[in-house]
């Protein structure tokens, strides 16, 4: 039986793989910072500091399977190798709600920025109604198969961090010029769970990078790079803008403005209304494409999953004309507009979050099998680890496993209205694939 051809063309340099990893967790805490500071107070800089421990650990353990195996697929396919078909698919099913989620908060996150120009436009039901154009815009040229391409989004990411860079810089020189102010930092346990409940799941996004990795020119160099460098990046203008908002007494402002925070910060910083509107432009830009590639994603996430037999394959069909998988784009589109219809950042947020972390455990898990079953593999990146009873477990994996299970466990505590909605899901999906074990078995 010959083996099915399922290599990608390889052209993707480190530098778009970054843009690609940047542009996606830069959405998720442009979108979630400030529900972050409604909940960390004072604490915000801490709260997001600790938080970007999520994204590290999942960054790294991603670095070494991709460096590995240089396979298309990401967490699905590194979890489907390693733990099974039921597993892979569960992961894979809650990666594509994920995708689903990214395309709600990618049209709610640029109505909400876009409120610079226009105000009213933010008001709930207005803010619902245009992010639902913005979802069937996008989900129409999809269908007719026009895709941002990864060189289109280092130009938005230039754009996108001139913008912050200009904020950070005119803000940095107004705080020092007119006076730190430095507020009491007592320490609080509520503000520092409840903001970490939310600033671990505010730097999700970096799967990008690890579903890309089959199209990477020399993956095993550039994944690990571009993933540190997305780290990186992302964890210094997340933390110098947490620090400016509470520097500048700003953080009632950003707390308050939950729909556009980086946006609001501008505005009370710069008082000039050409800077802060380009300012909160650049990001709802960047907000925009994350609906593309919401849509993108996840029509490409169920293709695979129907290729390998998870889905039936009648998810997988590709339009006659267009040559795109148009159901799964047009099914992806009509559950985001479910959850933009409230017009709650919290509600996507939260579903998101509890999504991601469940993943990021089971890929902790998967990481442990990889390095002892597959030990003959070459590893351009090896993680440190210790050998307890001749099993080799990644130390990325031990601190993993520790904050996602803590994560998980804060959350069922907290927020445990929007575990439902995960489990929702989970269970459609779970229906899905037993129906299809079943058909494939008959």
């Amino acid at each position: 039986m010959t083996e099915r051809i399922t290599w990608l063309k390889r052209d993707l340099s480190t530098l778009e793989l970054l843009a690609l990893g940047y542009s996606d967790v830069s959405s998720t805490y442009y979108f979630t910072l400030g529900i972050v500071a409604l909940n960390s107070g004072p604490l915000l800089p801490i709260t997001m500091l600790l938080g970007s421990l999520s994204l590290w650990l999942v960054g790294l353990a991603y670095a070494e399977f991709g460096s590995s195996i240089p396979r298309t697929g990401g967490a699905y396919y590194y979890i489907h190798r390693e733990l099974g078909s039921t597993w892979g698919f569960i992961a894979g099913w809650l990666l594509s709600f994920d995708q689903i989620l990214m395309i709600a908060y990618g049209a709610l996150g640029t109505i909400n920025y876009l409120s610079v120009i226009i105000p009213s436009v933010s008001r709930w039901p207005m803010d619902s109604v245009l992010s639902i154009l913005v979802i069937i815009m996008i989900m129409v040229i999809n269908i007719l198969g026009i895709k941002t391409s990864a060189r289109f989004n280092l130009t938005l990411l230039t754009i996108d961090l001139l913008g912050i860079m200009t904020l950070l810089v005119f803000g940095y020189y107004l705080v020092i010029s007119h006076g730190i102010v430095i507020p009491k930092l007592s320490f609080n346990y509520d503000y520092l769970i409840h903001g970490l409940t939310y600033s671990f799941r505010g730097y999700t996004g970096i799967d990008v990078i690890a579903q890309s990795t089959g199209e990477a020119m020399t993956p095993y160099i550039s994944v690990p790079r571009a993933i540190i460098g997305v780290s990186v990046l992302s964890t210094t203008v997340a933390l110098l803008i947490s620090l400016l908002t509470i520097l500048s007494g700003a953080l009632t402002i950003v707390s308050s403005n939950v729909g556009d925070p980086i946006g609001a910060l501008a505005r009370y910083l710069l008082h000039n209304t050409y800077l802060s509107t380009y300012i909160s432009i650049s990001i709802a830009i960047v907000l925009l494409i994350s609906v593309n590639a919401g849509i993108v994603d996840f029509s490409r996430s169920i293709y695979v999953m129907s290729e390998d037999g998870l889905l039936p394959g009648r998810l997988s069909s590709v339009h006659g004309r267009y040559r795109t998988p148009h159901l799964a784009i047009i099914i992806s589109s009509l559950i985001a507009m479910l959850f933009v219809i409230p017009g709650s950042v919290e509600l996507i947020a939260d579903s998101y979050a509890i999504a991601s972390t469940i993943v990021y455990l089971m890929t902790m898990i998967a990481l442990i099998i990889f390095r002892n079953k597959e030990s003959h593999l070459v590893r351009y990146l090896r993680m440190p680890s210790i050998v307890i009873r001749r099993i080799e477990i990644p130390i990325v994996s031990i601190i993993g496993i520790a904050i996602y299970t803590f994560s998980i466990a804060l959350i069922i505590l907290i927020k445990s209205v929007y575990v439902l909605v995960v489990l929702s899901w989970l269970s459609i999906g779970i229906l899905l694939y037993l129906l299809n074990r079943s058909s494939r078995r008959t």
